[in-house]
């Protein structure tokens, strides 16, 4: 049996992957807003969407009205039970820049039967999963059948990370950025929330609370385990930017910080945010720096990585150290069950044991995979080098690496 990942599992396409279109039937991030957020968005941007993506708009106006009346239907037969519901203590949340290894870590985590992490179906379909969960399950072809970025498998019910549902919801995030595209960066204020007013992220707060009971109460309603004894494992990379906000909203949280040497984690994020413009936008996304003064999508990274990092270390200094621990990619792929045992010892979560057998099928069942080729420029490497040196400092990236 390997011990190594060389990739998560991948089903290969030739095609550059901002290149790849899903068919129109596909289930798109957008297809599960609620009309609030979806109406709302459109106003914001000035209803600028790209001819060839107004059959997609449509799509997304009519799915907005459904999913309002489905969460009215869910609101009315079970709101006053969520309501009532105490959310199980001290989740851990996965956090980290994105394409670091995030969701490779989360599903690993996920493995554990102790632990309960949000699905891809409750996060896309976050107003009504509840009433419709049975139903969608069924309709497993509205799902294509991998990540656009990176191949990954998609399917319900995987691990998935909660800023979709926020956004889904109405609560803002950055992700409003796929959607629109060529007004990036529209959503950046709901990184880190500095400048949102204290109403606002009131509002914030009480929604992910709120998705977070809903995903309880269907553990506790389905699961064998007793009520609030699955701890929740969430992951999202705008996160990082928030642990003031998350701290005194769940007290005792506990944290892992997952990190990648800059040059992969640059070039495979420009990668990632031209697939997901393409497969998710409402715009046909234009490349380079755009007639309205938005940046192009490498500016757009680098920016966004000094946002997210702003006040990270002030933040984590204030964590005791069992809540919080870093792991870096490169070691994670060398060695997965070795660092998700420290991961365990370190946080001091339950026995690692109970969970190693499912560690190692699932690794068995990944096999070797080459990953993507993400190249990155001499002049981008000066670029990151000279605006992400503390990052490459602080976790002992070299600047002279190939």
């Amino acid at each position: 049996m390997t011990n190594t990942i060389g990739n998560p599992p991948r089903v290969m396409d030739q095609r550059p992957a901002h290149r790849r279109r899903y068919a129109l039937h596909h289930f798109r991030i957008s297809h599960g807003m609620v009309a609030s957020a979806w109406f709302r968005l459109l106003v914001r941007n000035h209803f600028a969407v790209s001819p060839s993506r107004i059959p997609f708009a449509l799509q997304v106006s009519i799915y907005s009205v459904l999913n309002s009346v489905l969460r009215l239907v869910q609101t009315l037969l079970l709101g006053r039970r969520i309501a009532r519901l105490e959310l199980a203590a001290r989740p851990i949340f996965i956090i980290g820049h994105w394409r670091t290894g995030t969701t490779l870590l989360h599903e690993l985590l996920a493995l554990d039967e102790r632990f309960l992490a949000p699905s891809t179906l409750e996060c896309f379909a976050p107003a009504h999963f509840l009433v419709t969960g049975r139903l969608l399950r069924m309709l497993a072809w509205f799902l294509p059948a991998t990540r656009p970025m990176d191949d990954m498998a998609v399917g319900w019910d995987r691990p998935q990370e909660d800023e979709f549902a926020l956004l889904n919801l109405g609560f803002g995030s950055p992700y409003e950025t796929l959607i629109f595209p060529n007004h990036r960066p529209v959503g950046i204020e709901f990184l880190n929330m500095s400048e949102m007013t204290p109403e606002q992220v009131e509002a914030w707060k009480a929604g992910l609370s709120c998705f977070l009971k809903q995903v309880q109460f269907r553990s506790d309603r389905e699961s064998r385990c007793p009520p609030q004894a699955r701890r929740l494992v969430l992951k999202s990379p705008p996160h990082t930017a928030r642990l003031h906000i998350l701290r005194p909203l769940f007290p005792g949280a506990q944290f892992v910080h997952i990190v990648r040497h800059p040059f992969d984690v640059f070039a495979s994020t420009v990668r990632l945010w031209r697939a997901m413009s393409e497969t998710q936008g409402c715009q046909a996304p234009r490349q380079g720096q755009l007639p309205n003064g938005a940046p192009s999508i490498e500016d757009y990274v680098l920016h966004v990585m000094e946002l997210l990092y702003r006040d990270f270390v002030d933040q984590v200094a204030q964590l005791p150290r069992e809540n919080i621990c870093e792991v870096r990619y490169e070691d994670l792929v060398r060695a997965p069950i070795a660092e998700v045992r420290r991961i365990y010892q370190h946080l001091g979560l339950d026995t690692f044991e109970p969970v190693r057998p499912r560690l190692e099928a699932h690794l068995a069942s990944l096999g070797d995979y080459t990953p993507n080729d993400c190249s990155i420029s001499e002049d981008h490497k000066a670029e990151v080098s000279r605006r992400w040196r503390w990052y490459m400092e602080r976790y002992n990236y070299g600047f002279d690496r190939q």
